[in-house]
């Protein structure tokens, strides 16, 4: 009954915010009116007291619609979708207590986003409601300013910031989604924006708090962040078929000493102490796209350490200081882009592991071979993705570094794109990882039915040994269906 009521007030919801922006739309389209009629040749009048009376009538008019600016930009800017989306999975998961087994599985998604402001100061949020039949996912809605809780919520206003422009530079203040770095498919220096990954092969990105400055000077873009808020992503509930055997969607059964298998969280909270400040410089070089950045702060991918209390051994899991120190390029060669990341990590006090984390592929256009199988084009992206350890984590009582959290340690990421028409388009993705061997496949088409309407048809294979990334999900082939309207 309860989620019957959800639904009712997501729907609702959305054809009030349609409504809205229909209603804003034509405030709009009558200021527009006023506008053509102001600047419009002005009739001769029959006296100049006349004249006077008239001009006195219409200030107030005007003085009004400058008041109601700032409101009807919000309606002229909106934009939103909402998506129904359902996956089938092809078999049971392997059974253990409290496992959610529902099959199929939907879910309803209401994105939105708009903007007010001028050329010096600008406002934007975004945000989305959504609703869906997987147990122990959804509950409440957005907190501020930090969410450490792991499930999705049903309002989730995921975007708030002012942004001031002062010509050389902008400033940035608020909760915004944070990218870095420049690789297609996999990039080891884009890890400051944490995810939703309830569902982790249609994850969601988060806003994050921070105060930006991106100064310009020439060709080079230099920006200084510092991010007051941590937090990280939302993992599955343990109760989904996601988390594996265990329960759990990051920890192995051999990672725990615990006859449970469970892990306190060492959550840091809101504090100067764990603040963390970001410096990058981007530019243009000769056809080249170049970037270095460099990193203080909370990893994003946490550790295990022990603590004993008493005669019990308690696992902690902790996000502990590193510094991480990268830099990419990206050019294009006639029908070839060719594009590179290398990250470095070090780990404070030997808390983690520091390592290097790199990728570097290429996107070729094939065209004239795409036009002799009735293709528009074909857009084939390869990368490899690897990593080296430099010096394994050795702090006392830290039992496991983030190795088992960190993805692309031995990866060959692929994506074809196979375009018919603009209405009409086919995708394969693929993810190969070597020891411990797992493979990701998903085949995908995408259909505009008509302007503003997709339909989208996919299914994804996952296979590998057990204590591969993609290996524990064996049981989770699945076929997904989409729909999503645009507005």
């Amino acid at each position: 009954m309860n989620r019957i009521k959800y639904f009712v007030a997501f729907f609702l919801t959305f054809f009030l915010v349609f409504g809205l922006q229909q209603v804003m739309g034509a405030d709009d389209l009558d200021l527009l009116k006023d506008m053509d009629k102001e600047i419009s040749p002005a009739k001769e009048s029959s006296g100049d007291a006349l004249d006077l009376l008239n001009e006195l009538g219409e200030a107030p008019a005007e003085k009004k619609n400058d008041q109601f600016k700032c409101l009807t930009q919000i309606g002229k800017n909106f934009e939103g979708s909402l998506q129904l989306r359902g996956h089938v999975f092809y078999r049971e998961p392997e059974d253990r207590e409290g496992l959610d087994k529902r099959n199929p599985v939907g879910d309803a998604l209401l994105r939105f986003k708009t903007w007010t402001g001028n050329d010096k100061l600008r406002l934007d949020f975004s945000g989305w409601l959504e609703a869906g039949t997987q147990e122990d996912t959804y509950e409440g809605v957005f907190r501020w300013m930090q969410d450490n809780d792991r499930q999705r919520r049903y309002l989730e206003l995921n975007e708030l910031y002012l942004t001031i422009f002062r010509g050389d530079y902008d400033i940035t203040i608020g909760k915004k989604i944070f990218q870095n770095g420049i690789s297609t498919l996999y990039s080891p220096a884009d890890r400051y924006r944490p995810t939703d990954s309830n569902d982790p092969l249609d994850p969601k990105d988060f806003g994050a708090w921070q105060t930006k400055v991106d100064y310009y000077l020439d060709k080079f873009t230099l920006t200084a962040a510092i991010f007051p808020v941590f937090n990280t992503g939302k993992p599955p509930s343990a109760h989904s078929r996601w988390s594996g055997d265990t329960g759990d969607f990051d920890i192995y059964e051999e990672d725990t000493d615990t006859s449970d298998n469970e892990a306190e969280e060492d959550f840091p909270n809101i504090s100067i102490d764990n603040a963390s400040y970001f410096a990058r410089l981007k530019t243009t070089f000769r056809g080249w796209d170049l970037f270095t950045s460099a990193y203080h702060g909370l990893n994003p991918y946490y550790v295990l350490r022990e603590e004993t209390r008493g005669a019990t051994t308690v696992t902690i899991k902790e996000n502990v200081k590193v510094g991480n120190y990268a830099v990419g390029f990206s050019t294009d060669y006639k029908k070839w882009e060719f594009h590179g990341e290398g990250l470095f990590s070090f780990a404070y006090d030997g808390k983690d592991d520091n390592y290097i984390n790199y990728v570097g592929g290429f996107t070729y256009t094939v065209d004239e071979l795409a036009k002799k199988m009735f293709l528009e084009k074909i857009d084939v992206t390869i990368e490899y993705a690897g990593e080296a350890v430099t010096k394994e984590q050795c702090a006392d009582n830290y039992t496991r570094s983030s190795r088992k959290s960190r993805l692309g340690r031995n990866n060959i990421f692929t994506r074809i794109n196979f375009k018919y028409n603009e209405d009409l388009s086919f995708q394969y993705i693929s993810d190969f990882e070597f020891d411990p061997t797992g493979r990701y496949n998903k085949i995908q088409s995408k259909y505009k039915i008509q302007q503003g309407l997709e339909l989208v048809l996919a299914a994804e294979f996952f296979n590998g040994k057990s204590d591969s990334y993609y290996g524990r999900w064996e049981r989770n082939d699945r076929i997904i269906t989409s729909l999503k309207y645009s507005f």
